[in-house]
């Protein structure tokens, strides 16, 4: 058994060992990756989103995703974003392309980065990309959530290539 004392040698109290145990990891999981607070994220990934997924009239089955996105300590980011959806529509394969540039982004405490900005989509139906189309992008180790133009896809499992958050 573990027996934590204080620098003078004495026994701590369990609350105070509790205290200091929590104290170490909020300072641990608050501290920033880089002496800057800049962080990235640098990802080349296919994904295998779940039945029922759906974006207007394509029901879809797959997303690769490529992006290198850098998060300022301000919040602002600042990189590229590019999707390939893949599904199909009245029984007629299609892909949808979103290339876009992030604007802002944040890391969560649990290692998930989120960023968001600008894109122009390509609904794979022969019309010209539609400009402009917020989204948003949520991604971690395993899995990516996709927002695009306030519609969100389910979450998607990670089926080949890394997402790094540095």
């Amino acid at each position: 058994m573990f027996r934590f004392t204080n620098r003078q040698g004495n026994a701590m109290k369990p609350l105070t060992c509790v205290r200091a145990i929590v104290l170490g990891l909020v300072a641990i999981t608050a501290a920033p990756v880089s002496a800057d607070g800049e962080r990235s994220v640098t990802a080349a990934a296919t994904y295998l989103l779940p039945a029922g997924a759906e974006l207007g009239p394509v029901a879809l089955q797959g997303l690769e995703i490529g992006a290198g996105v850098f998060i300022e300590a301000d919040g602002s980011a600042s990189g590229t974003f590019h999707a390939v959806l893949q599904g199909s529509a009245l029984g007629l394969s299609r892909e949808l392309t979103l290339e876009g540039k992030a604007r802002e982004g944040s890391v969560g405490f649990d290692g998930h980065i989120t960023f968001s900005g600008t894109a122009s989509l390509d609904l794979g139906d022969g019309a010209p990309p539609l400009p402009s189309v917020a989204f948003s992008v949520t991604a971690g180790a395993d899995d990516v959530v996709l927002v695009i133009d306030s519609t969100p896809l389910p979450a998607a499992d990670l089926t080949a290539g890394a997402v790094i958050i540095e």
